[in-house]
């Protein structure tokens, strides 16, 4: 609404002084390029708004998961023996360790 507002009076001076139109003449012309105005900016906004909706909404969604406790790693000792007494790692066997493929 007050983009309907706002812009019949703009539009309204601009057809009363730039295009010397009297002023009935300019109110109206004002009030239809207002109105087309205004329904492009309703359009913009309406088709934009699922968008908007659906970027928050994931947004959330990855907030919500990057906290959960099931996405935490479990500790893993940085050292440690492995069955064969070899070293691991991080995880990984070091180099001199059998492969258990």
């Amino acid at each position: 609404m007050t983009v309907l507002l706002i812009g019949w009076s703009v539009l309204t001076g601009v057809e009363r002084w730039a295009e010397r139109a009297p002023w009935p003449s300019a109110v109206l012309s004002g009030l239809m390029w207002a109105c087309v105005v205004a329904g492009v900016w309703w359009f913009a906004e309406w088709t934009q708004s699922p968008l908007r909706t659906a970027r928050q909404a994931a947004e959330a969604r990855e907030r919500a998961a990057a906290h959960s406790p099931e996405n935490e790693a479990p500790h893993e000792p940085d050292t440690d023996t492995g069955a064969d007494g070899g070293q691991v790692v991080a995880g990984r066997p070091d180099s001199s360790a059998p492969s258990r493929r």
